[in-house]
């Protein structure tokens, strides 16, 4: 009895997450006008310069919606307004403060917007208009040559000052090859009388374990 219990809860629980997990809801209908309130102006505040009036931009998404989004919405309640409208719309803004570039990515974060191309191609076209960026793209931000590490790796071989082979019992070794360090050979032993003039791993005693290669 138990196990069916404990079954019907497993049951109940699985029904329940299904239920409020997150999932894309297409919304029918032009929806409500925007005005001043908290979600909207979320999207103003994220979008929009400092010190922009959020009465102009509420403005403008009102005319936007009058416009155009409430009158396609009534036609088609599912239709997807082109991107390219919205950039169209966002170039006509006229009104003092109103950072054109701004209210096109608050109109495509509010509105049922449908993207052309291709996210690269969208990349490219996105310009940084406030900041010490401002007038850059985003193709300018990302050379074309970039190497992700913080510094530059060299593997080339050298040869030693010491050409001279090795005269052993069991006889000559070939040269071994060698690559060109790393890091810099310097070890600090911590004593006064330390300098960058000293030979790399001059110590004595256990704190020579340190010195390794």
């Amino acid at each position: 009895m138990g196990l069916w219990i404990l079954l019907g809860i497993a049951i109940v629980l699985l029904l329940v997450l299904w239920r409020v997990r997150e999932h894309y809801v297409i919304i029918e209908g032009p929806g409500a006008r925007p005005s001043r309130n908290a979600e909207w102006l979320s999207k103003i505040d994220a979008q929009a310069p400092i010190g922009g009036n959020d009465d102009d931009y509420l403005k403008v998404l009102q005319k936007f919606y009058d416009e155009i989004y409430e009158p396609a919405r009534k036609a088609n309640p599912t239709v997807f307004i082109k991107d390219t409208e919205v950039q169209a719309f966002a170039d006509s803004v006229t009104i003092p403060g109103v950072d054109k570039e701004s209210i096109r990515k608050i109109i495509t974060a509010g509105f049922a917007v449908d993207r052309t191309g291709t996210a690269a191609e969208r990349e490219k076209k996105e310009t940084v208009t406030t900041g010490a960026l401002a007038g850059f793209k985003g193709a300018n931000l990302q050379p074309s040559m970039g190497v992700d590490e913080v510094r530059t790796r060299t593997e080339l071989t050298y040869t030693p000052s010491d050409t001279r082979k090795g005269k052993l019992p069991e006889g000559e070794y070939s040269p071994v090859p060698q690559s060109e360090p790393r890091r810099e050979g310097n070890w600090d032993d911590k004593s006064t009388s330390w300098n960058r003039g000293q030979f790399y791993g001059v110590c004595e005693g256990e704190e020579c374990a340190k010195n390794v290669v």
